[in-house]
């Protein structure tokens, strides 16, 4: 499995909804284009915008060892919800 995905096709509205899904989730997603943000257990990924390409960029920083990539993709992928599916992986 991937430690980075990357997601074509995103507008700002779009990372706005990401936000504020993972906020509701209880993941903390701090102002900004470039952020690191903290997941429980000690789980960070780096969040990365570039506006004019319309790409975001999603990769694993720090994970515990009996945390797959996979279970952080699904937790972020049900977070975003409909957000990443308007972009392309």
């Amino acid at each position: 499995m991937a430690d980075h995905k990357e997601f074509k096709g995103i507008s700002r509205t779009n990372v706005d909804s990401i936000r504020n899904g993972l906020n509701k989730r209880g993941i903390k997603v701090p102002d900004g284009d470039d952020v690191e943000v903290a997941g429980p257990l000690g789980v960070k990924v780096q969040l990365t915008y570039n506006e004019p390409s319309k790409v975001l960029r999603l990769t694993i920083n720090h994970k515990p060892m009996f945390i797959t990539e996979s279970q952080i993709w699904k937790v972020i992928e049900s977070g975003a919800g409909k957000a990443l599916q308007k972009g392309e992986a």
